[in-house]
């Protein structure tokens, strides 16, 4: 079986507009919508990759860091944004209940 796969992200949390990456995580983590419905929702190479770059707030240190290791930045500042991204979550989620 041949899948077809993204290419690893290229940029950090915080190079993605702060608008786009709320969006997605609104969409991942309060609406619960499954990754790869939203990513067979966009055509757009950049939702594709902020996409993929929200769905990795999951992943353990290590997997994400192996993951981004096309973002030019060094590991403690890709680990610092990613929790930046857990509290947006968390302050989502305190929003909707």
């Amino acid at each position: 079986m041949h899948m077809n796969h993204l290419p690893h992200p290229t940029k950090c949390f915080c190079q993605i507009p702060s608008e786009m990456i709320r969006k997605w995580i609104i969409e991942r983590y309060i609406k619960n919508r499954s990754t790869i419905d939203l990513l067979d929702s966009v055509s757009e190479p950049l939702d594709k990759e902020a996409i993929s770059v929200v769905a990795l707030v999951d992943a353990d240190d290590s997997t994400l860091l192996q993951i981004m290791g096309d973002v030019d930045l060094p590991e403690y500042h890709i680990l610092h944004c990613r929790e930046q991204a857990k509290k947006l979550i968390e302050e989502l989620r305190k929003e909707n209940d």
